[in-house]
């Protein structure tokens, strides 16, 4: 048996030291091949991790990040293009479609029926968008370049144009394939459309401030749930199962209506129904989060009741044992009305001296602004 069990602990650590060699090869040649397209294009790395080419005082650039768990490799390329305009152009998914379809999306339209099938044009500087796009010249080369490679994705954001190819393989990476994107997108960036001013305030899209004031409320939201946080244990409830159950009669009609007023302000937009994809999922889960951390401050903050102590033996010691670590818990007989037993977290070294049956506790409460009971301080005597 014990010879048996060192092959087998020689097997995994010689299957473990292998797999570690190729994982090793593999990222040493990926970056060799690297570093051979850098140097036949005269590329230069940044601390930003992107290979900066520099000609006649004009920089464009390219990246490629590594594939890992949750994400997939890609690699990015970018030229300057100085515009008072945007855009994102993808392939049309089903959710795009949708909606359109629904009415709550609309989507600039190039008069091109092939092109309008295949791919979708999100703008919130339509004038520029529509005109830009009714180029056969730039359409053409889009065509081209979302048919003959893997890149599925560009983005102009007023100073730059970016092209994007999630997936890509490391044999598919070479010298020529850098070139020819960064020569297609110089294409693209030239010519482009005079500026609009009524289509921007302080270098923001008029279209995308309603969004933008969306996006902030739950943000903010979340911001003040972060900085009171540490406040907020201050004033624990007793009974914090039934203060989340009352906190959710008033966070979920909230989220609801927020949700609804969302949808009624910004659809109409090319991108609504993304951007109320991500303010809905947002709301969801930090108004109720929000809404529960104000009212324990309320709760607590506005208590100008006096302390009540309660003294009790200690009925029970557990610790429960997660991933994260071990909590510590001791119970007492309750003195509130249909209520068993108290049980409350204390430290590793508390809970060390404390002894079931012997220790006596005595907990000081609150009766709350709202009603609900909470736990001020908590002492023990052995």
């Amino acid at each position: 048996m014990v010879a048996g069990s060192i092959n087998l602990h020689l097997i995994i650590v010689m299957a473990s030291i292998i797999i570690l060699v190729c994982f090793v090869y593999r990222y040493k040649d990926n970056k060799s091949v690297l570093k051979k397209i850098a140097s036949s294009l005269g590329a230069r790395r940044d601390l930003m991790g992107r290979y900066v080419i520099n000609k006649n005082g004009i920089k464009y650039w390219y990246s490629y990040s590594f594939e890992s768990k949750n994400s997939p490799p890609v690699l990015t390329v970018s030229v300057p293009c100085k515009s008072h305009g945007e855009f994102i152009l993808a392939p049309e998914v089903n959710f795009d479609k949708m909606a359109k379809k629904l009415g709550f999306s609309s989507e600039l339209q190039t008069g091109d029926n092939d092109f309008d099938d295949k791919y979708y044009i999100s703008s919130d500087t339509v004038d520029f968008a529509c005109i830009y796009f009714q180029s056969k010249q730039k359409r053409d080369i889009l065509e081209n370049i979302f048919r003959t490679t893997g890149f599925s994705r560009i983005r102009h954001n007023g100073k730059s144009l970016k092209i994007f190819w999630p997936g890509i393989d490391e044999s598919q990476l070479g010298e020529s394939l850098v070139k020819e994107t960064i020569a297609n997108l110089v294409k693209l960036s030239q010519n482009l459309p005079d500026y609009f001013p009524n289509q921007e305030s302080l270098g923001i899209p008029l279209l995308r401030i309603k969004t933008i004031v969306f996006y902030s409320l739950p943000s903010l939201a979340f911001i003040a749930t972060v900085v009171t946080a540490f406040w907020v244990e201050g004033y624990p409830p007793l009974d914090s199962p039934s203060f989340i159950m009352q906190s959710l009669m008033f966070s979920v009609p909230l989220t609801i209506v927020y949700i609804i007023l969302v949808g009624l302000v910004i659809r109409g937009r090319a991108s609504a129904h993304k951007d109320f994809m991500w303010i809905a999922l947002i709301s969801v889960f930090v108004f109720p989060i929000f809404i529960n951390s104000m009212l324990i401050l309320v709760n607590g903050l506005a208590d100008k009741n006096e302390p009540v102590a309660h003294t009790a033996i200690v009925l029970k010691q557990r610790s429960v044992s997660l991933k994260g670590g071990t909590t510590y818990y001791f119970d007492v007989r309750s003195w509130r009305a249909g209520h068993d037993i108290e049980r409350f977290r204390v430290s590793k070294k508390v809970y060390r001296d404390i002894r079931a049956g012997k220790t006596e506790a005595t907990i000081i409460t609150k009766p709350g602004a709202l009603g609900f009971e909470w736990l001020v301080a908590k002492r023990f005597n052995n």
